[in-house]
């Protein structure tokens, strides 16, 4: 039986496995037309696994060398490389492709490597696919030189020396090599790896529903899909968890096994995709707090070293021209990961006499009493608490997130953030005793953006089946806290205008 691959590549016999018609049509053109090309994509979206299927679909016809620069990034000595090279390439046409020809002929130069591509091809009566994965670890930037020049000129006369194509796969490096005019392998094309669709999505789930007769609610495959927007490694390790932790040996897979799975990822799991993304995050701190809690307003830039660094690692995407974080999972643990930790600050918030009771009756939470006393709590601690920072939406989100948190914890409630696929609509969702309420906040903000965010809200409303919604705007101009409730289509939402202003700091 079949499983859900948490550890690349993926092997088609023993993982489910999703075909990439698309990419793999322009691949296998680009390989018909004697073109040299690039595959870049983060890392865990299934390069290697593509290109062993393309490996598979041309054997017949070329012959196919798929290698990795991996463990050579610390030769510095050329003919040391060379011997690598060669090694590797030997190794894979034994060991992959079960081929008894390999490279014989001794150069003493990287510059002479045409010379075992001739080789090859006398011997195999076929053109060379040369494939080179994690090429951008090749450590020394002069035999990276040498090999991308002797790679130029076989270029110019490929048809004739037998090098038909050349692969290149990496995760950053290449964008620089494709964009430099002046560097030697800007005679290349570039084919960018998708994440999944999707439609590719559902394929892979059902794949495990036919051959296990286990389900996943309609409703599950909808959240894999949304918390992972389609990344290869992510969407996998959803799956597995679900099937080999949370519910197995059960005929149905629900949201609650979905819940406890989200809960772990976010919270308890150490995912290789995940803790990826945060390191990453981390050396760009305050980029990543701008393009989180300031959307739509970090213009996408790839030439801008800061932003490229985060792409090319997955950890922001280009949405319609501006950056943002387009995985709802990574946007959730890296708003866990850059939550500040406020010690002693709960203490402000919730008094040890204080009636609970107030804040709940016979329909739920009576969240307008919340956000009343939360009122309170920015009138005495608000100063304080926002001083000297760089006030993105974020720090008055975590600010809100940590008050109700707070009373949520006490009333055997829940918290957490939601977030839209594509970035820039974040939200704090509450549920209490199986009921949801859902925040937008927003600060500071000009007519058209209040009207903006008052029309997503009233569509995030419309898609979960809420009748009410709670519309929090921070404002450092107004003189008074001020309420107001508007109804639209049957659809009420609460607005709750927070003054932020306070020429003193507050006294505890």
């Amino acid at each position: 039986m079949r499983r859900f691959c948490t550890t690349g590549p993926v092997d088609k016999e023993t993982c489910y496995y999703v075909e990439r018609p698309v990419e793999m049509q322009k691949a296998l053109e680009y390989i018909e037309n004697y073109r040299y090309f690039t595959i870049s994509a983060p890392r865990q979206t299934g390069k290697t696994t593509f290109l062993n299927d393309v490996v598979e679909k041309i054997k017949d016809i070329y012959l196919p060398i798929f290698i990795s620069f991996e463990n050579l990034g610390s030769v510095n000595n050329e003919k040391k490389f060379i011997e690598m090279l060669v090694y590797k390439i030997n190794a894979f046409l034994k060991e992959k492709l079960k081929i008894d020809i390999s490279i014989e002929t001794e150069i003493d130069y990287i510059g002479e490597f045409v010379k075992c591509i001739k080789e090859l091809k006398e011997k195999s009566k076929r053109e060379i696919i040369l494939m080179i994965d994690e090429f951008e670890l090749l450590g020394n930037e002069k035999i990276m030189n040498d090999f991308l020049h002797m790679i130029r000129e076989v270029y110019h006369s490929r048809k004739e020396e037998g090098l038909r194509s050349v692969i290149l796969i990496s995760v950053g490096y290449l964008s620089g090599v494709l964009s430099d005019n002046a560097s030697p392998f800007n005679i290349a094309e570039h084919l960018w790896l998708p994440y999944f669709t999707k439609e590719q999505v559902y394929d892979l789930l059902s794949q495990h529903e036919k051959e296990t007769n286990q389900m996943f609610d309609e409703q599950v495959k909808e959240l894999i899909w949304h918390n992972a927007t389609g990344q290869p490694g992510l969407t996998n390790a959803l799956a597995y968890d679900l099937v080999e932790n949370k519910a197995k040996n059960e005929k149905l897979i629900t949201k609650q096994h979905f819940d406890k799975t989200l809960y772990d990822f976010t919270y308890v799991y150490i995912d290789r995709n995940i803790s990826n993304i945060l390191s990453k995050a981390e050396k760009e701190q305050d980029l990543m707090l701008q393009i989180l809690f300031d959307p739509k307003t970090v213009q996408f830039n790839v030439y801008d070293d800061r932003i490229k660094f985060l792409y090319l690692h997955g950890v922001i995407d280009n949405c319609d021209g501006v950056c943002c974080v387009k995985v709802p999972l990574y946007y959730k643990t890296l708003y866990a990961k850059f939550k500040p930790r406020i010690n002693g600050e709960q203490k402000y918030m919730i008094s040890f006499r204080e009636n609970l009771n107030v804040y709940i009756d016979e329909n739920g939470l009576k969240l307008n009493e919340l956000l009343k006393k939360y009122d309170e709590y920015i009138k005495s601690r608000g100063a304080k608490m926002f001083k000297g920072q760089r006030l993105y939406e974020g720090a008055y989100q975590y600010n809100l997130d940590l008050f109700l948190s707070t009373y949520m914890e006490e009333l055997g409630g829940e918290i957490h953030p939601e977030v839209e696929i594509g970035g820039g609509r974040v939200y704090l969702l509450l549920t209490y005793k199986g009921k949801k309420y859902i925040v937008k906040i927003k600060v500071d903000v000009t007519p058209r953006k209040y009207e903006e965010g008052k029309r997503q809200l009233i569509e995030y409303m419309e898609r979960s089946g809420l009748k009410e919604g709670w519309y929090v705007i921070f404002d450092s101009r107004i003189e008074e806290t001020m309420y107001e409730q508007e109804e639209k289509g049957g659809k009420v939402i609460h607005i709750w205008w927070i003054k932020t202003k306070c020429e003193k700091p507050s006294k505890p």
